[in-house]
């Protein structure tokens, strides 16, 4: 019986895993699987939440395909069970008739011998010829019809014996039809939750996909208006801030001891720097430097005291057109949120500046896309 069980486990995994395989080889193939109809008014936030309820409904489907499989174990077990007990049925109506047939040989032969004065039935015979009165032989006829009538019950009691056996083996077989009818319709809606939990796997696969493309175009969205506000408020920033002139430049120069001498002193500052790694937070050389954190060293120790961050150093220098930047002039970046970046003007459309790639000299001509103007000191 174990070993029954095992083989109906063995065909039923083999079983699920073709139904399995083929249902989504059709799912790829005939596009029986239809995919998550996404709209595209639809947010990343409504997408996740679609998924949820799919996600949801595998779950569901999980407990009940566990319960299922129960059930399905449970209806093994007795099938088995009718099986064994339709075996046992099968040896007893089988020795059952052998039984009737030696105890029905026994009657006949007797019942032959006496017929043609066997000595096969000479003692009974024997005994209805040996009586001594007419009473002795009534007595002696009576004992053996008795002994005879009590061989043909016997006979007659197995045949009912048998008979009995023959109904409880057809009602074995129908309970054991009826049991195969109920297991196959199990399998058949295993089979079919089987499928329905794969289809919805695969729709919360895609939907997995989709949010993360959807999140992506909105992040993507949110960055653009955000630069766009950003932009839309330096704009007006410098609309209400005067650009400083050659000649005011010049003067507010050396007013605040911020001349070419400082810019200068400012600039082979960075460089002894240049090579070192980008390090964020970093603002002096035993920890290594930001891009704020590099300049406000280098004009440190130059004498020029400046903020510690990007917008802050942004705010405390005076605007100035790209073209009237000069050497020691700060440049700044905004990647969509505010000022994010800054280095210091060479000159000839280059920087000095701190960033991934490290302390590096580069050109302006890819950061262009990101600038937000020259601030002078």
């Amino acid at each position: 019986m174990k070993g029954n069980e095992e083989n109906v486990g063995k065909r039923n995994k083999w079983r699920k895993s073709m139904v399995l395989t083929l249902a989504l080889a059709g799912g790829l193939l005939f596009n029986t699987i239809q995919p998550t109809e996404v709209h595209a008014e639809e947010t990343s936030q409504q997408m996740i939440e679609k998924k949820a309820q799919i996600d949801a409904e595998v779950k569901k489907l999980q407990e009940e395909l566990t319960k299922l499989q129960k059930e399905i174990d449970a209806k093994v077990k007795v099938f088995n069970q009718v099986q064994a007990e339709i075996k046992e049925v099968d040896a007893s109506i089988v020795e059952t008739k052998k039984r009737i047939e030696q105890r029905s040989k026994i009657l006949s032969e007797r019942m032959a011998a006496y017929q043609a004065q066997d000595n096969t039935v000479g003692v009974y015979l024997n005994v209805v010829l040996e009586a001594k009165s007419f009473a002795d032989l009534m007595d002696r006829v009576v004992a053996v019809k008795t002994l005879m009538d009590a061989d043909q019950e016997l006979v007659d009691q197995q045949e009912a014996d048998k008979a009995i056996l023959e109904q409880q083996k057809a009602t074995l077989d129908e309970k054991q039809k009826e049991l195969q009818k109920q297991f196959q319709e199990l399998q058949q809606k295993e089979s079919e939750m089987e499928v329905k939990k794969a289809e919805n796997e695969a729709k919360s696969l895609a939907l997995k996909a989709q949010i993360a493309t959807k999140q992506e175009e909105e992040r993507l969205e949110a960055e653009r208006k955000a630069a766009e506000e950003e932009a839309a408020r330096l704009r007006a920033l410098q609309a209400a801030t005067p650009v400083v002139q050659n000649g005011a430049s010049q003067q507010i120069a050396v007013g605040s001891g911020a001349g070419t001498a400082s810019s200068g002193g400012a600039i082979a500052t960075a460089k002894q720097f240049l090579g070192r790694s980008y390090v964020w937070g970093g603002s002096n050389p035993s920890t290594g430097f930001d891009c704020s954190g590099l300049v406000q060293w280098s004009y440190k120790q130059a004498g020029v005291s400046l903020p510690r961050t990007a917008s802050q150093q942004y705010l405390s220098t005076q605007r100035i057109s790209a073209s009237e930047a000069r050497v020691g002039d700060l440049v700044f970046f905004s990647y969509g949120s505010g000022v994010a970046h800054v280095g210091i003007y060479l000159g000839n459309n280059t920087m000095i500046n701190a960033q991934n790639k490290g302390v590096v000299i580069e050109s302006l001509d890819w950061w262009n896309q990101y600038l937000v103007g020259f601030g002078r000191i």
